[in-house]
């Protein structure tokens, strides 16, 4: 991840915690197609009383074995178009972003990152403000229970991808609560905390794996 990303990371991660970031927001955070040929959409929303500068850029990613995720170049082949890489969101006003987009292998993962910045700022510090838009395209071959093993081991559930395939962990339920679910990468294995008793792992392609 470039130094820029990361400062910019920092910032968004910063204006959520302190709500200030509540002002602007996109629509939906996360794209999901199965396939290599995409055409898509999301919205940006400004609820400041000034207009907002919007640059678009993207991104390859992966998210590693401990949830975080990693920017890097676009990759190789993947071929994005939108109508626009720049433009202003009036005060109260929102925008559509269409896209179409090529991977040249399945499966792939990138993001359109909108920064967003008040426009015409020239004095005093500019803050960016980051919401990416994350899109995950699919093989045509659906994840199965064969695919992936799930174990429990001293209170940490591990969830490892056995397959070249790109899944998605939909839901956890466990005793100490529910858990939100994550994208499990190829050959990857994703741990998560967890209390003693009977875990019920739900993954998007529509099956259960049960363990304890």
């Amino acid at each position: 991840m470039s130094t820029q990303i990361k400062l910019a990371t920092v910032v968004w991660i910063a204006t959520l915690l302190t709500g200030a970031a509540m002002a602007q927001s996109i629509a939906p955070p996360i794209a999901e197609y199965r396939g290599a040929k995409i055409d898509g959409m999301f919205e940006l929303q400004n609820g400041n009383d000034y207009p907002m500068a919007v640059v678009l850029e993207t991104k390859s990613f992966t998210v590693n074995d401990h949830g975080v995720v990693v920017y890097r170049p676009l990759a190789p082949g993947v071929l994005v178009s939108m109508g626009a890489s720049s433009f202003v969101i009036n005060a109260h006003d929102s925008r559509m972003v269409f896209y179409k987009a090529i991977v040249p292998s399945l499966p792939s993962s990138f993001s359109i990152i909108p920064t967003m910045s008040k426009a015409a700022a020239s004095k005093g510090m500019r803050i960016n403000y980051m919401l990416p838009h994350m899109i995950y395209a699919y093989q045509k071959e659906r994840l199965e229970k064969a695919d992936v093993r799930v174990s429990v081991d001293g209170g940490v559930l591990r969830v490892e991808n056995l397959s070249q395939k790109l899944g998605r962990v939909k839901s956890i339920e466990a005793a100490n609560g529910p858990r939100g679910g994550f994208p499990l990468f190829p050959g990857q294995t994703r741990a998560v905390e967890i209390e003693k008793g009977k875990v019920h792992v739900t993954f998007g392609d529509g099956f259960t794996i049960n363990a304890q």
